[in-house]
């Protein structure tokens, strides 16, 4: 009982904060006009609702839920390592129209599949719900994962400029037989 009530509680906490992002995102494109802010507008609630996500990880571990920590994991590690790794450190890649795309699509599915998880806890789920759930990917797993591919691949020349996430050699690891 106790893990439900917390797997609700959890569920509507996540769901807010991706709302959240989605608003705050959507009154910036409309304020602005334009993609360059949004990113410096929600990236407190974007960073804390994706990592949150982190949570279920554990969830999965412990069984507060049926799915497999390493798909799970699996899942989870491929938006942070986009969020934490590409945009938070690349100044110069937030403000690329990709980005609220990204985002949009990203609080769209979240939104979606915490309300239906905190529903399906106290067996309310409505049809359209479900409907959403289940049919919604066709369309935002294209787009997010572009939104994704397209932020990747706008920070490849800053990356080669600055030797980001590289080792130059030599260095004082290299070894020789």
């Amino acid at each position: 009982m106790l893990g439900k009530v917390y797997l609700l509680a959890y569920n509507c906490v996540v769901a807010f904060g991706w709302s959240w992002v989605l608003w705050m995102t959507i009154e910036e494109l409309h304020a602005t006009k334009s993609s360059v802010g949004v990113y410096d507008k929600v990236k407190v609630a974007l960073k804390v609702s994706q990592t949150m996500a982190l949570l279920e990880v554990l969830h999965a571990a412990v069984g507060l839920v049926r799915s497999s920590p390493f798909t799970t994991f699996t899942q989870v590690q491929s938006r942070l390592v986009v969020l934490w790794l590409v945009l938070e450190p690349v100044e110069a890649v937030q403000g690329e129209w990709n980005v609220p795309m990204m985002i949009c699509t990203w609080c769209i599915a979240e939104i979606t599949r915490y309300c239906y998880y905190a529903l399906a806890l106290v067996d309310k789920v409505p049809y359209l719900l479900t409907w959403a759930r289940y049919s919604f990917f066709t369309f935002l797993y294209p787009i997010g994962i572009s939104g994704e591919l397209l932020t990747m691949y706008s920070i490849l020349p800053h990356a080669a400029a600055t030797g980001m996430f590289s080792y130059s050699l030599p260095n004082a690891l290299n070894v020789s037989f």
